[in-house]
């Protein structure tokens, strides 16, 4: 942001984390960004925000007392950027759903936080520039994030990361506790796995167009090319055949037609 520093804070409960996060952001990220805070717990943290509100804060998930998603729930609405940095990949879901600038995780990686920091930069622009143009701009940053956050999701594995458009992925088939996402990108047919159950997709996923047919699959209905009715029916999506449970077949065809997205 041109003629004004990010005010970030940070909170982990480990203060060498603290400031091992600081030096990496002002000496090799950013030597503008202007650390506000260190809080080694969320009332710190929340005692630090009423004398200076940051515009993004820099927060580790598993911490004594009240985890962060408990703090930003007990504090909402919350008008600052979140980026989490953590040890845990469990939470991913739970990062997406808040629109989270990023999830981060430990031992840190300098180009991720480069990265995460060029986000964070683009927000904060776009929430400048609806401030400027409109008064409510509480309203349309709210649209804005709502929007984009139905419209896209950032996975990562290992060190493969995605940023993938909902109408873009095909379908996700439960592995175990692992889901395997397809998706088209740059014209090419992808593939990710990532470890979180497919009932979390479920939840995240829009569900105007994602359908669960099975307790393996998940589908976007945007893709469906045709429906096989047999002794197991099954639904073709690109050139992958699926099955549909038998109690699922019927609402699915209801879900197609009523959404316009089959025709017999």
């Amino acid at each position: 942001m041109p003629n004004s520093k990010i005010n970030i804070l940070i909170l982990d409960d480990e203060m060498e984390a603290c400031m091992n996060l600081k030096n990496i952001l002002t000496e090799y990220v950013d030597p503008e960004l202007n650390i506000i805070g260190i809080a080694c717990n969320t009332n710190q943290a929340e005692k630090q925000m009423s004398k200076q509100m940051p515009d993004a804060i820099f927060l580790d998930i598993e911490m004594p007392n009240e985890n962060a998603f408990h703090f930003l729930d007990r504090i909402s609405p919350i008008n600052f950027e979140v980026i989490f940095v953590t040890a845990y990949d469990d939470y991913a879901i739970k990062a997406f759903k808040l629109n989270a600038i990023d999830y981060i995780l430990k031992p840190i990686s300098i180009n991720e936080l480069k990265n995460a920091v060029n986000k964070l930069k683009q927000r904060l622009k776009v929430k400048k520039l609806l401030a400027t143009a409109n008064p409510s701009y509480t309203d349309i940053s709210s649209l804005v994030s709502n929007k984009t956050k139905s419209q896209r999701i950032t996975l990562k594995d290992g060190n493969n990361i995605e940023v993938i458009e909902f109408n873009d992925i095909f379908f996700i088939e439960a592995q175990g506790s692992y889901s395997r996402i397809m998706f088209m990108k740059d014209n090419e047919v992808k593939e990710i796995t990532m470890s979180n159950s497919l009932s979390d997709y479920e939840e995240l996923f829009p569900k105007e167009t994602f359908y669960r047919i099975h307790k393996s699959y998940l589908i976007n209905c945007m893709h469906v090319k045709k429906i096989l009715k047999d002794e197991v029916s099954q639904v073709i999506i690109r050139d992958h055949t699926l099955p549909i449970s038998r109690r699922r077949f019927t609402p699915l065809l209801e879900f197609l037609k009523s959404n316009d997205f089959y025709h017999e």
